[in-house]
């Protein structure tokens, strides 16, 4: 069975930006039952309602929803499969875990060495597996940290998508022996897992971003307002304005954009790698 263990709904609601995701829990599992998945973990940020509704519709839809969420811990994030009741954030990545094994749940650490730091790092090492490839980590250095401490320590390896629409399902796939939600986790516990993995184009993460912005836009205007000052303030108005404009000739702007962005993600990963991953190999040596 192939299993997208990272994805989220529009439930998912961000500070600075509303939607950090654009579909609906519906919409979600149409499209990963067209891609041939057979089981989807909607890991809403701090929130379980996507995945709740998207149980009630997986019978109807024919693929098996494991509820989830992506928790906030004190340290980052770690992802709740297959939970039932929310876990409420800023607990310690320990407390988290608990809180998570309690409900018979599997903890994961999704992106541990995310340059945005929302990874939990070493805590990783508190969790029932890694998630050693995430399609949203095009820097490609986080992910390769991820997989040599999994294979280090022995532990448990999957996959996430990290999907915050329909067009980025299926880039992260765990596949599994099973035939059902629990089955699918319990074969994560053991181990017996085959990642199957695509990089997310960085059209696809454009497409979002300007979605995201479209759709939040009332509420991003609302916050520069409140916590913007003179000149900023003009300015991140008038280049949120332009997001009104795609489709259309704004779009290469945009393209340019997202490139450089890329480009500066590279540089900086790769900065960060020097400067922060063998203190922390120094670091698990002593575990």
């Amino acid at each position: 069975m192939l299993a997208e263990l990272h994805s989220h709904t529009h439930y998912s609601r961000g500070e600075k930006i509303f939607y950090e995701s654009i579909h609906s829990p519906k919409e979600m599992l149409k499209q990963a039952k067209r891609l041939g998945i057979g089981a989807i973990a909607v890991t809403d940020h701090d929130e379980i309602r996507g995945a709740l509704e998207a149980e009630k519709l997986s019978k109807r839809v024919g693929i098996e929803v494991i509820v989830s969420e992506e928790v906030t811990s004190s340290s980052g994030h770690v992802l709740a499969l297959g939970i039932n009741e929310l876990i409420p954030p800023k607990l310690s990545v320990a407390e988290t875990v608990d809180r998570i094994h309690e409900q018979g749940g599997l903890a994961i650490a999704p992106h541990p060495f995310d340059f945005k730091r929302n990874g939990i790092r070493s805590e990783a090492l508190l969790c029932d597996g890694i998630e050693v490839f995430n399609a949203m980590s095009i820097d490609r250095l986080t992910n390769i940290k991820a997989l040599r401490v999994a294979r280090e320590k022995g532990m448990p390896m999957t996959a996430g998508s990290d999907a915050h629409s329909t067009e980025m399902l299926g880039y992260g796939i765990t596949k599994v022996e099973a035939d059902d939600a629990e089955s699918v986790l319990n074969a994560v516990r053991k181990g017996e897992t085959e990642l199957q993995t695509h990089y997310m184009p960085v059209r696809v993460i454009r497409n979002l971003a300007v979605a995201k912005l479209k759709l939040s836009y009332d509420h991003v205007i609302d916050y520069i307002e409140k916590n913007y000052s003179h000149p900023n303030k003009f300015i991140a108005k008038r280049m949120l304005g332009l997001v009104n404009k795609s489709p259309g000739r704004v779009d290469s702007l945009f393209k340019l954009l997202s490139y450089m962005t890329y480009g500066g993600v590279l540089f900086y990963s790769r900065f960060d790698a020097m400067f922060a991953f063998n203190p922390f190999r120094e670091k698990m040596r002593r575990i």
